[in-house]
């Protein structure tokens, strides 16, 4: 895993493209990976990705190497730790044992509209503290990317090519 990890991250150095769509794709990649947003990923990276002229491969390479199964549960609990900062105390251990509390005095249709409640305040906290998370983490690794496809652009251009080593030479 570790190899396949280390290999996408190369092949992210050698991407052919502009710097800039490149970075692009680099930083839409950072955000929705660190996002707690599983099932829409792939669908919202493609999306966005045309929407804003960014590089797609990129984006998706970007985003591999960020959520992968090595960082899932730690994205997971640091997007649950902002979100209780931001919204405190609607998806906390309290909250949890008040609802079991509750759940043991009623019915099942009233238990089950509870545990609905339970899990769409979780899910609001995951979503509010991931996004929290990956909005800064993006917009900083834009500037960063931009530099890294910049510099990588600059190097190739200065770099003289075979064809014009052969041409010198006869």
């Amino acid at each position: 895993m570790v190899k396949a990890l280390i290999s996408l991250f190369h092949k992210l150095k050698r991407l052919q493209g502009s710097p800039v769509a490149l970075a692009r794709g680099t930083a839409v990649g950072v955000g929705i990976g660190i996002a707690p947003l599983s099932p829409f990923k792939s669908l919202l990276l493609l999306f966005i990705t045309m929407g804003t002229k960014s590089s797609t491969v990129a984006a998706f390479i970007t985003c591999t190497i960020i959520c992968n199964p090595f960082t899932y549960i730690p994205l997971y609990y640091l997007a649950y730790l902002a979100g209780n900062v931001l919204l405190p105390g609607r998806a906390g251990w309290t909250n949890v044992q008040m609802t079991v509390v509750r759940i043991q005095e009623t019915g099942f249709v009233e238990a089950t509209v509870l545990v609905g409640q339970l899990g769409l305040n979780a899910i609001i906290v995951l979503l509010a503290g991931g996004l929290a998370l990956a909005l800064p983490v993006a917009l900083f690794s834009y500037p960063a990317a931009l530099h890294v496809f910049r510099r990588r652009a600059r190097l190739q251009s200065a770099r003289p090519s075979a064809n014009s080593a052969k041409d010198a030479n006869e």
